[in-house]
Formats: structure tokens, C-alpha cells, sequence
């Protein structure tokens, strides 16, 4: 995640995935400058730096405001967006500690920071003045190319959303909640970060599990062992533990994490986004979240999401039934992946297990990083000097291959730790930019991770889908990297875009021939066909329920929530959801919602953008499936009007160019078992 959103206060998040764009090999190397990041800092350290770093950048911005010479692009835009690059770079440690350190006081120390850089940036852009300013360089027509007057303009809509053309009162009503609501998403992800939730299990209760998982646990005071209940464990322990009353305990302990008080912090923040909403004259939070969306309406988001889910729910009801009928008694929530798994063996004879052992975690490291070294001409360099945060932490240097300039680094932080962000994700801390001498400074990212902990002396052995998610994340990741953007504040996408071209890229991870390179068991072989035709067979098993109950599912949660008059009461639409949109159960107790990141991590009214970027990305897939994966001209091609452009140009127009076509969604629809006119 950025320090700082680049156009929405609010909407922290919004800034974590950069484009992906072209690098320029043909051009000579620029002169780059790498940033230098110290993440050993004390909390004190944290506290002085980032309450120095905003000071300055206040004087800063006051300085623009009260120049007096004309207000131009570059005397408004470029230096206010260099005084924003600058807080990203300066506080890249300081405003990501909170995720990944293991010493408590940091994560407050960088919690702290967060807040005060959210609360920065919603004082700033909701300033009249500054809003002021913005118009007057608009009107000046001073831009020049694309990248100006993109950049000018974001910053333009970004005053205006965040209130600066409201009367004083309500500017600073605007303001003040804008605040409010990042303190409570950042408490929100804080609470996660530092729960431990687990269960404890008898030795009996192992039955089913594989020894290398049963390996990795520790034992209680009591003498039981302690699991942990996290995305690092689920699969393995809710696919094989044949002990139902195991299943339910790790159900419950799953579906509760974040806590009550994380509802609170969530139904909290709904409730001001609506005021803050109405504030700016939109009915509610989605109308205002959709105004600078591809998606552009609730009604337009309601009606793709509905049509999907009516569609499909027949066929989930179907699928489901067959895994009661499995069962011979009523199906539970916690029996879903026991018998998907179980279904899924004797259908296709395809073992989860079985194939896990054809992807250890380095191996699969590697294999991943040259595919996409040879797709994208990048060249990957273990760096150990790199400073870290962690020793599980590994450090890469990244060069063009064909020009050797330096395109900057990247950190991977893969396994589970006490007090670590417990999803999966690419983040900042700084995305690459042009300095004001003209020189470059590269980015720097990390990806987060929480693969299985390995039994001692063993590797990590990956399911297909920690390989699908890998592979995903690692497309974010190059992103940034590869950007040739010369604002910061450009390199990204809209929203509802910004999933399209990783999306895209998980197709590559069923394919026959990219399978055979990136999987090695422990003799060094590679899948065998007769078990990569049986994973593709088993592709789409039991997917119409799977999208239902869970992407379709949590996307109309998520406008419902932010459609309806606070106060809402998560738990009864998630309750009354469950029950018109799924063919699932409520379980009595749970709250999943209090674990969800996406509701206050930048999605929020934004969670329709996972199935809609897919719409876009099933479609780009098809060029490659029609010249070949491992293509170079179609490579190229999609480098340059895919991923080059970025923000500078619209989605819809780089799909285009890219596909000679306008966007059409049979693809997508083809992809799960529709039937559906795709007008």
C-alpha cells in the first residue's frame, strides 16, 4: 500500500497496485537513483520522522498556495504532486511497518504514522484554496502531453471529491470525517494483524491431515495442538480433517477473526462514508465510490452482479446437493472443502495433496520469476544486501534485460507470522517516478504472503491455487516495476480495472507447457500430462457455487452496505444475504465481515471490481490463446498498449488497441458455463 493515495483521500488503498507498463529498452539507460529505506527504525524514530516529514511538507504546500506568480501546471500540479511523491518516498518504512513488523510498539509507531499521513493528505485536498489553485492552472491550459493533463486533472477531481468546492462549514465536516474513517480502517486492519486466532485439536483429531502439516504445529500448555485459523491453514486443514467437530471449531474460529469489535469499526465507518457522501450531493457511498469508475452507476453494478448470480445460482444449488448427496446427510458450512476435496478425487481421480508436491515454494519462486523475466524482458537478481525487515524476508534487484537499466527492487515475505497482515498481497511501498532533476527513482515493492509453514527440514510444498495467487500477485508486482510513468500518481488504473491484467495472467498457470516448467517434485520432475489434464478438467468443478457463495456473494454485500440509510447492521444483511443471493447457510455466531479487509482497505463500494476487471481480462486472454502464450509479438504488443500507458489513457480505449476491437464479455461468460445473452 502507498503512504499516501494519490487522488482519494479516503480510499487508502485505492494507490497499492501500480500499472504495468512498458520498459523502454530501445532508448539509452536514464540515470536512476535508488531509494534507500531504513526498516530498523525504532518506534521514536517512526514518530520524529513522520511528524518532520509532514511539517515540511505543510510549508511546502503553503509556499505553492501563496506564491504569486501565475498559477500554471508547473507551478500548481507538478510541485504539489512532487511534495506527495516525496511523503511516499520519505515515509515508505515508516507508513508500512504496521503490516509486517514483529515488535508491537512499531506497529503502533506505523499505525500512528498511517494516520497522520491519511489525515494530511484529507486536510489537503479539501482545502479551497487549493482547489482554487487546481482550476485556475486547468484554465491556463498550460499541460502539455498526455501525462499533464492526465495528472492535472486527477488531482482536479480528487480536490472536488474530497470537498474543496463545499462551503467552509461542510468543507470541514468533509474533512473531519475523511479522518474518522481512516483511523478506523486502519484500526480495522490492526486488529487483524494482531490476532492470533487458532484452535487447539487432540492428537486424534489429526486424522486426515498430512504429517508435514501435523509436523508444524505447536503444542499447548494443555497438550493439545494449536492451529492456527488463517489462510495459511485452511485449505489443508478444512480439505482433509475428517473430524466434523474439528471442521466446525476451525469454521468458527475463521468466520469470528477481527472480532466484534472489528463490526463495530466497520458499521462505524459506513455510517460516515454515507454523511460524508451526501455531503458532496450523492445519494449514498456507491454513488459517490462509482462517480469516477468504469462501472459509473449502483444500478449499472446491481444489474451485472444479479444477472451473474441468477444465472448461476441454479447450477450452485446443483453442485451443492451432489456433495450432500455425497455426505448422505445434510451438508454443513464446514463440510464444503472436506467433500469438494473428497467429490474432487473420486470424479477426477486428482488428489490436492498429490499434486502440492510438485511445488515447492523456492522452486516454484524461481520458475515464476523466469516466466515472467522472458514475458515482460526483466532480469531478477538475489539481492542479500538489501535491507530488511525481517530475516524470512528475500530482497531482488530488477534490470532491463536488453538495456540493463535498473528498474529497482522488490521484497518477498511469504510466510505467517505473529502480528503480520494475514492475506496475500502486492504492496508499495513506492511506485516509480521522475525526479524533479530529471533522474529516475525506481520503485520498490513487496509481496505479502502467508504460505503453509514447512515442517522442519522440508520445504513449503503449494497448493495449485498458492500458485495461482502467487502468479496473480507477481503481476502487481512487476507493475510497478516496470512502469515508465513519470508521476507516481499515474501509475495505477481505475479500480475497476486495476485486477484486469493479473486476472489475465492466471491463465497462464493451467497451461500444459508454462505447468511443466514451473512445477518440480522432489526427484525433479515436472507434472506428468496424465495429472495437469486431470487439474484442467477439474478447473471449473463446483465453480458456479464457489463465485456465488463468496466473489458474487461479498460484491452485493458490499453495495448493499453502502446503499442503505445507516445505521446497517452488517450482520442481518449478511444473514438475509446469504439466504437470497446463495445457496449457503448462516452460521450463528460468525461474522465474517469483521475479516474482510476489502470493506475498509480502499474497495469499499469497489468489490463489483474483481468480477468486472475479469470481464476485461478473460477477453485480453483470448489474443494470447489465438498467437500463443509464449509469443513475443503478442508479449510486446500487450507491454505497449496494456501496460505502458497506464492512467494516461482510459481502459476501454487500451483494450482496444490492444485487441483491434471493443471490449466483448463471451469470453467471460464462456469461462463460467453461462448461457447468457452478452449484449
Amino acid at each position: 500500500m502507498s503512504a499516501r493515495p494519490p487522488f482519494l483521500p479516503t480510499l487508502a488503498a485505492a494507490a497499492a497496485f501500480a500499472l504495468l507498463p512498458l520498459c523502454a529498452s530501445a532508448a539509452p539507460a536514464p540515470r536512476t537513483v535508488p531509494l534507500k529505506i531504513d526498516f530498523k527504525l525504532t518506534p521514536e524514530q517512526i514518530d520524529t520522522t513522520c511528524q518532520a516529514e509532514l511539517a515540511g511538507a505543510g510549508k511546502r504546500i503553503a509556499a505553492i498556495l501563496n506564491a504569486r506568480s501565475a498559477r500554471t501546471f508547473g507551478t500548481v500540479a507538478e510541485p504539489l504532486e512532487n511534495v506527495l511523491s516525496d511523503i511516499t518516498d520519505d515515509l515508505a518504512a515508516q507508513t508500512m511497518l504496521f503490516q509486517v513488523s514483529t515488535d508491537k510498539a512499531v506497529r503502533d509507531a506505523s499505525q500512528k504514522c498511517n494516520d497522520a499521513v491519511s489525515a494530511f493528505n484529507a486536510d489537503l485536498f479539501g482545502r479551497a484554496d487549493l482547489y482554487a489553485a487546481l482550476s485556475a492552472a486547468s484554465k491556463s491550459h498550460t499541460a502539455r502531453g498526455a501525462a499533464q493533463k492526465k495528472l492535472l486533472e486527477l488531482h482536479l477531481v480528487a480536490a472536488r471529491r474530497a470537498g474543496a468546492g463545499l462551503p467552509p462549514a461542510q468543507r470541514r465536516r468533509f474533512v473531519d470525517l475523511a479522518k474518522q474513517i481512516a483511523e478506523l480502517e486502519t484500526k480495522f486492519e490492526a486488529n487483524l494483524g494482531s490476532g492470533n486466532a487458532a484452535i487447539t485439536i487432540t492428537q486424534a483429531q489429526t486424522d486426515g491431515l498430512k504429517p508435514d502439516l501435523v509436523a508444524s504445529l505447536k503444542t499447548g500448555a494443555d497438550g493439545k495442538l494449536v492451529v492456527p485459523t488463517n489462510e495459511s491453514t485452511t485449505d489443508q486443514f478444512m480439505s482433509n480433517a475428517t473430524d466434523a467437530a474439528a471442521r466446525k471449531a476451525f469454521y468458527i474460529s475463521l468466520n469470528q477473526r477481527g472480532g466484534t469489535a472489528n463490526v463495530a469499526l466497520l458499521e462505524q465507518a459506513i455510517a460516515l462514508r454515507d454523511e460524508s457522501a451526501k455531503l458532496l450531493g450523492y445519494a449514498n457511498w456507491a454513488e459517490y465510490a462509482l462517480a469516477d469508475r468504469m462501472a459509473g452507476t449502483p444500478q449499472r453494478v446491481d444489474a451485472f452482479l444479479t444477472r451473474i448470480d441468477t444465472a448461476l445460482k441454479p447450477l450452485a444449488a446443483e453442485q451443492r446437493a451432489k456433495l450432500s448427496a455425497l455426505k448422505g446427510s445434510r451438508l454443513e458450512e464446514w463440510d464444503r472443502l472436506f467433500y469438494l476435496s473428497q467429490a474432487r478425487k473420486q470424479q477426477f481421480d486428482l488428489d490436492p495433496e498429490t499434486v502440492r508436491q510438485y511445488f515447492p515454494a523456492q522452486h516454484t519462486i524461481d520458475a515464476v520469476l523466469a516466466i515472467y523475466s522472458g514475458m515482460l524482458g526483466l532480469t531478477f537478481t538475489k539481492a542479500d544486501d538489501l535491507p530488511t525487515w525481517h530475516p524470512d524476508v528475500v530482497g531482488y534487484r530488477v534490470t532491463d534485460t536488453a538495456s540493463g537499466a535498473d528498474r529497482g527492487a522488490f521484497y518477498l515475505d511469504l510466510y505467517p507470522r505473529p502480528g503480520k497482515y494475514g492475506h496475500f498481497a502486492n504492496v508499495g511501498p513506492t511506485a516509480r517516478r521522475t525526479l524533479p532533476d530529471g533522474t529516475i527513482r525506481p520503485a520498490v515493492n513487496a509481496i505479502l504472503g502467508n504460505w503453509p509453514v514447512p515442517a522442519p527440514g522440508k520445504p513449503s510444498l503449494l497448493s495449485h491455487d498458492d500458485v495461482i495467487t502467487f502468479f496473480h500477485e507477481f503481476g502487481h508486482n512487476v507493475a510497478a516495476l516496470c512502469g515508465d510513468a513519470p508521476y507516481e500518481t499515474l501509475n495505477g488504473y481505475r479500480l475497476d480495472f486495476v485486477e484486469a491484467p493479473s486476472q489475465m495472467l492466471e491463465n497462464f498457470v493451467w497451461d500444459p507447457v508454462i505447468l511443466k516448467k514451473i512445477s518440480s517434485n522432489a526427484a525433479g520432475e515436472p507434472l506428468p500430462d496424465a495429472l495437469i489434464a486431470k487439474m484442467n478438467a477439474a478447473r471449473h468443478f463446483n465453480e458456479a457455487w464457489l463465485e456465488v457463495g463468496s466473489t458474487i456473494f461479498y460484491s452485493l454485500v458490499d453495495q448493499r452496505i453502502h446503499t442503505v440509510k445507516p445505521p446497517v447492521d452488517t450482520s442481518a444483511i449478511w444473514r438475509e444475504g446469504k439466504a437470497a443471493w446463495t445457496v449457503d447457510d448462516f452460521v450463528e455466531g460468525t461474522y465474517r465481515q469483521a475479516s474482510i479487509d476489502h470493506f475498509m482497505a480502499g474497495y469499499e463500494g469497489g468489490l463489483y471490481a474483481y468480477p468486472w476487471a475479469k470481464v476485461y481480462a478473460m477477453d485480453m486472454f483470448t489474443a494470447f490463446q489465438k498467437e500463443g502464450l509464449q509469443n513475443p509479438a503478442v508479449g510486446m504488443r500487450y507491454r505497449k498498449e496494456i501496460l505502458a500507458p497506464g492512467r494516461t489513457v482510459e481502459p476501454d480505449v487500451l483494450v482496444q488497441r490492444f485487441l483491434g476491437r471493443p471490449m466483448k464479455p463471451d469470453a467471460f461468460y464462456a469461462d463460467l458455463g453461462m448461457k447468457v445473452d452478452a449484449k
